[in-house]
């Protein structure tokens, strides 16, 4: 499978590496500096749990032409960038599949304003990382010694085809587990319900993951701000809570909650792919958060701990002021 990575931002370069190591036909596109620092060093990674650095040598290019195919575009870009990639990959007839691959809270209909139904999926990538100082840190284990996080990957139908059988052998012959999703646009929505209050607590945190973990009132809070959010996309249409972990935030008694969520926040892969990668993404979440704030409206629920949590998440006027 002929595969080009649109973006070089630490999943882009992640999944090149991976790729690249199994041996599959993969490119890297880059642009600007990124580009020329990968021509000179190639693909630079930290492993978050053990320091050990990694370079390798992967394919690059800073464009596509119109007589390029390729089987596959993974897109793992921020949201702020897909409409305007959606535009350019329109312009090339030789592209068979495109995996938008990141968080979403809107849903799929825009990418279809631009591209054909029949090439679109959307995905996600359960690893994470970001810039720390002059170093590229990744995780994709939730331990040193432990199986590599999933990649979710779903249709816009709902069906489970072959193409995305096709793009999970890719994966998995990388060494990266593949979960097939029925409901993607769900289960996107319920990543954000779930992630988005862990942003909020950790900004609220002064930025500093572990603290959550040692605040009582902070984790009080941040599971009800979790089963405000679900209780939001049950009423909005989507009653399966996704993935099943999600069902704790509303099993686990409200006491016991310091406990049940400390290893949560006491933990390195938190660090590396929540505390890093929201450096790295930038206006993202609070684009979401906007996003997630007319499911609100619409669901006519109160949700005063989320509001409280994801109003910590700065916007862009603050974060460039």
């Amino acid at each position: 499978m002929k595969t080009l990575i649109f973006g070089a931002g630490p999943i882009g370069q992640w999944l090149a590496m991976r790729l690249g190591d199994a041996a599959r036909d993969v490119t890297l596109l880059a642009r600007g500096a990124t580009l020329a620092k990968l021509r000179a060093n190639g693909v630079i990674m930290v492993d978050g749990f053990t320091g050990e650095k990694r370079t390798a040598r992967v394919s690059l290019v800073d464009h596509i032409s119109q007589t390029d195919s390729y089987d596959l575009v993974i897109v793992p870009m921020r949201k702020s960038s897909r409409i305007d990639v959606c535009r350019t990959l329109a312009e090339h007839r030789n592209l068979e599949n495109i995996l938008f691959l990141g968080n979403d809270v809107s849903g799929f209909h825009r990418y279809l304003d631009i591209l054909p139904k029949e090439k679109v999926l959307l995905g996600f990538p359960s690893a994470g990382g970001g810039i720390d100082g002059q170093d590229l840190v990744f995780a994709d284990q939730d331990n040193p010694n432990g199986k590599r996080r999933p990649i979710y990957v779903g249709e816009l139908s709902g069906e489970i085809t072959e193409r995305m059988k096709r793009i999970q052998s890719l994966f998995e012959a990388a060494g990266i587990p593949v979960s097939l999703e029925k409901n993607i646009d769900g289960w996107l929505k319920y990543h954000f319900a779930f992630v988005g209050p862990i942003a909020g607590a950790v900004v609220k945190c002064n930025n500093d993951v572990r603290a959550v973990g040692t605040n009582k009132k902070v984790l009080h809070q941040f599971v009800l701000a979790c089963r405000e959010a679900g209780n939001v996309l049950r009423k909005a249409g989507y009653p399966k809570r996704q993935p099943p972990i999600f069902n704790l935030f509303y099993w686990t008694p409200l006491w016991l909650a310091p406990k049940a969520f400390k290893p949560l926040f006491d933990s390195r892969f938190t660090e590396v792919a929540i505390g890093l990668h929201l450096n790295a993404i930038g206006n993202e979440f609070a684009q979401m958060a906007d996003e997630f704030s007319e499911l609100q409206a619409k669901a006519g629920i109160d949700t005063p701990n989320l509001d409280e949590l994801l109003g910590h998440i700065p916007r862009e006027q603050e974060t460039n002021g």
